[in-house]
């Protein structure tokens, strides 16, 4: 008799083991203030070729790179404008991008282009423009472009979306986690598009993460 009862005292046991369990939350808002951030991602640093290389500088424009919206896209201007000397001076393309409706004469004059510099216009993804291609694409081929140094504000719109867009397409790209900026002060919107650029399928795997200072052209 006490077999018995000792084999039905144990399936009962793990019922009741499994009741009183706590429950996982069942979404990541139910876990959101519990979630730790992972690692920093690794910043590399990098040698590019300037005939293979182009810039790519999105959407700086006075109605978003503003001390209201965006303080941190504002603080990074001077390492951009440094960032665009280097690639004058070493011949690097440079395109700039702007958002409809704004004009490319809303960029904030530190970093501003001059008239031959190539300028797209389009929301976050400056490939395309609703169902029409922007001609980015077009641009850097005809150039034999193979590398894309890409920084602009915002770091969860343009940065994000056209640095997806473009390792999808086959180029290399490469962030300055120092050359995008996101909403407000707290940063967040960077660390979760560092984060995503350094972990997703496909894209990572053409993406480098680095900073301004460590990006050599040559």
């Amino acid at each position: 008799m006490f077999r018995i009862q000792a084999l039905f005292a144990v399936p009962a046991l793990a019922v009741a083991v499994l009741y009183a369990a706590p429950t996982p939350a069942q979404t990541i808002v139910d876990e959101w203030s519990s979630i730790k951030a992972p690692p920093a991602p690794e910043l590399k640093q990098v040698t590019l070729d300037s005939k293979t290389t182009a810039l790519l500088v999105m959407d700086f424009v006075k109605q978003t790179c503003n001390n209201d919206r965006r303080p941190r896209c504002v603080a990074s201007i001077p390492k951009i404008e440094k960032l665009i000397t280097a690639a004058r001076g070493q011949g690097v393309m440079l395109i700039f991008t702007t958002v409809p409706p704004v004009p490319i004469a809303d960029t904030l004059p530190a970093i501003a282009p001059k008239t031959s510099d190539p300028v797209v216009v389009a929301f976050v993804d400056k490939f395309t423009l609703g169902d029409k291609d922007t001609g980015l694409e077009k641009m850097l081929k005809d150039k034999n472009i193979t590398n894309i140094v890409a920084v602009g504000t915002a770091a969860h719109g343009a940065v994000l979306y056209t640095a997806s867009e473009a390792a999808l397409r086959g180029f290399n790209v490469i962030v300055p986690v120092d050359g995008m900026s996101g909403d407000g002060q707290i940063g967040y919107d960077e660390q979760a598009v560092a984060y995503i650029l350094a972990h997703a399928p496909v894209v990572s795997s053409k993406i480098t993460l680095t900073r301004i200072d460590m990006i050599k052209f040559q």
